[in-house]
């Protein structure tokens, strides 16, 4: 009676280790964009203190032209030890977006934050700081033009 059930209760979990292995990561190509060749001459400035407080880290990052979200431009710097901060730009109209979970991602690769010119897919190898549990591992956002949407998380960061 007990070889069944414990028969069984193996195969159930190593079911479920499979699963977890093989369920699938979100890929760059399932969050098309279509690059724009479009530069914007400069920043909004008016568009918040922070915005002003940054201003050549903006600036310098503008002059690359788009390289996220077909025609945005992810402005990133140092913050600390394996820490980065970072802002979005809209390359058509100068805006600055900050979204909350590029205030501090903590870095746990040596590519902390992975993006495409032509996907609005953005990922980081780390942690967000804005991330309550702090764990570490891969997080998946989706730019929905003014934000980041979170859509999952993986503990593994290998690629």
């Amino acid at each position: 009676m007990q070889r069944p059930v414990l028969t069984w209760l193996s195969c159930l979990i190593l079911s479920m280790f499979v699963s977890a292995q093989t369920s699938k990561q979100p890929s760059f190509s399932s969050y098309p964009a279509t690059i724009e060749q479009v530069r914007v001459k400069s920043i909004n400035f008016r568009s918040g203190r922070e915005t002003r407080r940054f201003r050549t880290n903006l600036t310098e990052s503008l002059l690359e032209g788009v390289n996220f979200a077909g025609h945005y431009n992810i402005s990133q710097w140092g913050c600390g030890t394996a820490c980065l901060d970072g802002a979005i730009i809209d390359t058509r109209t100068g805006k600055v977006y900050w979204p909350k979970e590029l205030r501090g991602i903590y870095a746990a690769s040596d590519e902390p934050i992975v993006y495409k010119a032509d996907s609005r897919l953005l990922i980081f190898n780390g942690y967000p700081a804005s991330e309550k549990e702090k764990s570490k591992g891969r997080y998946y956002y989706e730019w929905t033009g003014t934000k980041l949407r979170f859509i999952k998380f993986s503990p593994s960061i290998a690629s």
